[in-house]
């Protein structure tokens, strides 16, 4: 297993020139500002387990409407499909970019189907792909049951997995994936990640650059980069909290009332979300994000254990890091 210091050095960001491929060549012209094209993404709010959800991406909204991002993503444990939970979606729609979801674990709690989230959201479909500004981009849905693991599904079957190749092979365009659950080398997120890494290195060697630039996903309530495959893989921190699942005190109980499962978090003071620049002239993606702090305790103060390579104080904290991503190099 990977110490914590050779972690942090295959996450560091690339320097020196980029060469950039064709493709990015051809996306750079299509973008409307400047070779640069400019979205948020936000994951993890846990509507149903937070009190203050409609607060959070209402925060959120506001700024993508002021930043006037090309579009957004949820990146998925969002909301159950519930009609109290309207009003938290209307928030959310007030965005006036386009709007992505993501189907998260989460997001079916309470015997939903994931059939219900999609069309709660809007969704085209538990997965699917677009273009915009000359860029693919392809959500998947990392909920499949494989038969054999207990607790949450968290694989793709094979009915997706031929569609995410067939869909890569049908594009020219360099492509970013979302998705919930991350399948960077920690494999414990997604049964089957090396399934769906090799289908991306094929893509990547069959294109003759690296057609896939990266890939965004949330789940872990984490905050890092790892370059897999020669992939990068950024995991996105939660909007709200990190899961200890000790039972401690957060807010006031009155605050909370009707919300128990908040005290088996350490919540973030305010939410947290990143906005993303894809720089097509200078080969990178830039990510802004925030930094907040603990309402309460840290989760080490409550007895989470650490470990080197997910769980410990430079992943497990209340911010998203600002980081440039080097993409589309052809030396």
């Amino acid at each position: 297993m990977p110490t914590r210091r050779q972690f942090i050095r295959s996450a560091a960001v690339a320097t020196g020139t980029v060469l950039l491929s064709p493709a990015l060549k051809r996306a750079c012209a299509d973008v409307p500002r400047a070779g640069k094209v400019e979205f948020g993404i936000i994951t993890d709010i846990h509507q149903d387990i937070m009190h203050d959800g409609v607060r959070r991406v209402t925060a959120f909204a506001e700024d993508m409407n002021a930043r006037k991002a090309d579009f957004v993503f949820n990146l998925g444990d969002f909301c159950v499909p519930h009609a109290h939970n309207e009003p938290f979606l209307k928030e959310w729609n007030k965005i006036s970019g386009a709007r992505y979801h993501v189907l998260g674990n989460h997001d079916t709690d309470g015997g939903f189907k994931r059939e219900q989230t999609v069309e709660f959201y809007g969704m085209p479909a538990r997965y699917y792909s677009f273009d915009r500004h000359g860029i693919h981009f392809i959500v998947l849905d990392g909920n499949d049951p494989d038969g054999k693991t207990t607790g949450y599904p968290r694989s793709i079957n094979e009915t997706q997995l031929k569609w995410l190749g067939e869909d890569l092979a049908g594009t020219k365009l360099p492509t970013i994936i979302c998705i919930h659950q991350p399948f960077d080398s920690y494999e414990k997120n997604l049964v089957n990640a090396v399934d769906v890494r090799a289908i991306l290195t094929k893509a990547n060697q069959e294109a003759g650059f690296q057609k896939v630039l990266a890939v965004f996903s949330g789940h872990d309530h984490l905050d890092y980069v790892r370059v897999s495959d020669g992939v990068p893989h950024i995991q996105i921190n939660s909007a709200s909290y990190a899961w200890t699942g000790k039972k401690h005190d957060t807010y006031p109980k009155a605050l909370i009332e009707g919300h128990p499962s908040v005290d088996l978090t350490c919540p973030y003071a305010d939410p947290l979300w990143a906005f993303v620049t894809l720089d097509f002239e200078r080969g990178e993606i830039h990510i802004a994000g925030r930094e907040t702090t603990w309402v309460g305790p840290d989760p080490w103060n409550i007895g989470l254990k650490a470990d080197d390579f997910q769980r410990n104080p430079d992943l497990s904290r209340p911010a998203i890091s600002n980081r440039i991503v080097k993409i589309g190099a052809t030396t």
